[in-house]
């Protein structure tokens, strides 16, 4: 059967900031450090916890814009186990990146994988983009064979783009289509076990 409930798969649901968000943010979450494998290209001077809540804030007052969005990863435990946002939104083109990072603790469970699906299936199939480009950076191998395994297609390498502990490394592109997800990602039916055949929703119009 069908799932309705479009932002909760079967191992995460995705959903907006929240007030207990900027209170986590005011404590400490080294635990959760990624800096080995992580989506940055660089490792900066340390931050403060305040200036973590601030920002969380900020996103979380922002209006939408240009497609662009945040969201929080949560397991169905309530733990929150990551993030995921979309940006460079091009809706007259049809194309959008996005950047996602699951803390360590919850690493291999699936989530990546999960979260991934449901934002792609709401920008292809309700929002009418065609291409994701997803940027992956040489050092994360663990993003280079997920995304290789979800059956992104390899599109480019930019040598000696980035420079991290000491070295430099590549900048390398993935992306997928519309159809090229479709295929991998089938539509589901909506007509099946449909209570409004007539489309128009009574709780919200009484």
């Amino acid at each position: 059967m069908t799932n309705y409930h479009f932002w909760r798969g079967n191992l995460v649901r995705l959903r907006a900031i929240e007030q207990k968000d900027l209170e986590a943010a005011a404590q400490d979450f080294g635990e959760y450090d990624t800096d080995a494998e992580s989506y940055n290209s660089e490792i900066s001077f340390p931050g403060h916890r305040e200036e973590d809540r601030a920002n969380m804030e900020k996103l979380r007052q922002r209006e939408p814009g240009n497609d662009s969005f945040y969201w929080i990863i949560e397991n169905h435990d309530g733990e929150k186990v990551g993030e995921i946002s979309t940006f460079d939104c091009e809706r007259r083109v049809g194309v959008f990146k996005y950047a996602i990072l699951i803390y360590r603790p919850y690493w291999r469970r699936g989530y990546a994988t999960e979260a991934i699906r449901i934002v792609l299936r709401f920008y292809f199939r309700e929002l009418g983009y065609q291409k994701l480009t997803a940027i992956v950076y040489s050092f994360n191998e663990r993003s280079l064979h997920m995304h290789e395994k979800l059956g992104f297609v390899f599109e480019g390498r930019l040598r000696r783009t980035v420079y991290t502990n000491g070295r430099h490394y590549d900048t390398i592109y993935f992306g997928m289509t519309k159809e090229e997800f479709d295929l991998l990602d089938p539509v589901a039916e909506l007509w099946e076990d449909q209570q409004y055949i007539t489309g128009y929703n009574m709780k919200k119009h009484g």
